[in-house]
């Protein structure tokens, strides 16, 4: 029991740790590596019971976390993914390269595989998600996992090609590899479809936080650990936010006319996934349904009419906000040529297009809605990657499916999360101490609602705030009006797929 009471205790650990790390009476910033992930103890109960927690490191308590699984061998059984080409790179690494996160997969892959006498293969596709509907209707077994966007997950969830999560053995969907964040809201009727786990890096790198500039900042008076102090505070709202960037504006060519050129407190492109992020900074749910098949629209209310007053009053300010209306990769582009103050951006930026930037930066998390608000939230661009099994598994193969997968799941978060999280983002890209922990807050704080997974297919409701945002509209009454009929019929039609069986 002392045993079992420990991991737990290491589990919620793994799960929080901004609240742990800001109760704290210091910052710690642990520069963890791959070679320091290998070198952890082993991840079993008994490893558990014989170190103090307190003196690991983050990777070395992570390790200490035991996946409970079997020890069975599968006699060479390949064990194949079909993804997006795009995001191979989650899955597999054909060689060691130096580069942490490409290292910590080849190196994973390489423990499970002799673990489990299997090999793990992939089979890149540019449409894995109508791929895996063809794969099931033609009664092939092809591969094991599918992988595909977020926001596709809809096309074989409708045409009814996916299994159960919740019925495949070995997964335990409690761990913390495993992102109830996302996964808990897109259970319905305890059927789970498409899957988020560590396994998707690219949930991590599409993470959104809200970058600023240091040195355009301190040319204005203001410190990053002033911006810092807000955070902590509970201080830091849209309304200071406004109140600090609507009075940076440098004319840099003196013609009177705001443009790319000029330095500007905030700027942003409207009607993009960069905006669909205030639906979660402010805590906005667009729908819920329950377990029964029932649902409630909750977007449009009083809350989302004063959030969109919020976000618009940043984004259409006259004097510190560039509105980049040619094309949303060069806000990023100007961040990183010390044109713009702040920006939210998503954390894979920091190798893109701020990999060579010359002035420090460092990152808040979105602002809240009000100080009253209980956290910060944030979102993630919804083309990363969630998985599925095709409905054509056989009894025969659900072990073996389901085994490689915790594994994988499980190595990811000790080993891939660790290089990527805290070399690339907390360590390599902070520019002070306190970076470490505000990352720390901004993850914990990811708020994936389930709607994305079938935006397409609900009348794109989880994109009418960045639509109306577009607009410079709060006009929410008449949008409802006009497409609440459909709209009722379109979620009816995805519940049914859930309460079906």
């Amino acid at each position: 029991m002392k045993k079992r009471i420990l991991a737990m205790l290491l589990a919620l650990l793994m799960l929080a740790p901004a609240a742990l790390t800001s109760c704290s009476e210091g910052t710690e910033n642990a520069e963890t590596t791959a070679a320091d992930t290998s070198a952890a103890p082993t991840a079993g109960e008994e490893a558990a019971e014989e170190v103090n927690v307190e003196e690991l490191s983050p990777a070395e308590q992570r390790a200490l976390i035991p996946d409970n699984l079997p020890e069975m061998t599968f006699d060479g059984r390949s064990y194949i993914f079909a993804v997006e080409e795009a995001k191979a790179y989650e899955i597999i690494s054909e060689e060691l390269t130096g580069e942490a996160t490409n290292d910590a997969v080849y190196d994973r892959n390489l423990r499970i595989e002799d673990r489990f006498d299997v090999k793990i293969e992939v089979i890149p596709t540019t449409n894995p998600y109508d791929n895996v509907k063809n794969v099931v209707t033609s009664g092939t077994y092809a591969y094991d996992i599918a992988g595909f966007w977020n926001f596709k997950a809809f096309v074989p969830i409708m045409a009814g090609v996916l299994y159960n999560w919740n019925e495949l053995p070995y997964v335990d969907l409690t761990q913390p590899w495993h992102n109830q964040l996302a996964n808990d809201p897109a259970t319905i009727n305890g059927k789970l479809y498409a899957i988020n786990s560590d396994l998707s890096i690219s949930t991590l790198q599409y993470t959104y936080g809200m970058f600023f500039n240091y040195n355009i900042w301190e040319n204005y008076g203001v410190t990053g650990q002033n911006l810092y102090d807000m955070v902590f505070d509970g201080t830091w709202t849209t309304e200071k936010m406004l109140s600090l960037t609507s009075g940076i504006w440098e004319d840099t060519n003196g013609d009177g006319a705001h443009d790319r050129n000029d330095i500007h407190g905030y700027s942003v492109y409207l009607g993009l996934n960069t905006t669909d992020v205030w639906l979660a900074a402010y805590d906005l749910d667009v729908a819920t349904i329950g377990d029964d098949g029932t649902f409630e629209i909750t977007f449009f209310n009083e809350k989302t009419v004063t959030a969109l007053e919020k976000a618009i009053a940043l984004s259409y300010d006259e004097v510190g906000t560039f509105r980049n209306t040619t094309d949303w990769r060069d806000v990023p582009r100007a961040f990183s040529e010390g044109k713009i103050a702040m920006t939210q951006l998503y954390f894979g930026e920091t190798t893109e297009s701020l990999g060579e930037m010359e002035n420090t930066y460092g990152i808040l998390p979105l602002p809240k809605f009000d100080e009253a608000q209980e956290g910060y939230y944030t979102n993630a661009w919804d083309q990363f990657s969630v998985f599925g099994i095709p409905l054509t598994l056989t009894d025969a193969d659900k072990d073996v499916t389901g085994i490689i997968f915790e594994a994988l799941c499980a190595e990811s978060y000790k080993t891939v999360f660790p290089a990527y999280y805290d070399q690339a983002l907390k360590s390599r890209y902070s520019a002070e101490p306190a970076t470490a922990e505000i990352v720390d807050l901004i993850m914990a704080g990811r708020k994936l609602e389930f709607t994305f997974q079938f935006g397409e297919n609900l009348s794109s409701l989880p994109y009418m705030f960045r639509q109306m945002l577009a607009k410079n509209s709060t006009d929410i009454a008449s949008t409802f009006k006009k497409q609440q009929k459909a709209l009722n019929k379109v979620i009816q039609r995805v519940i049914d797929v859930y309460m079906e069986g």
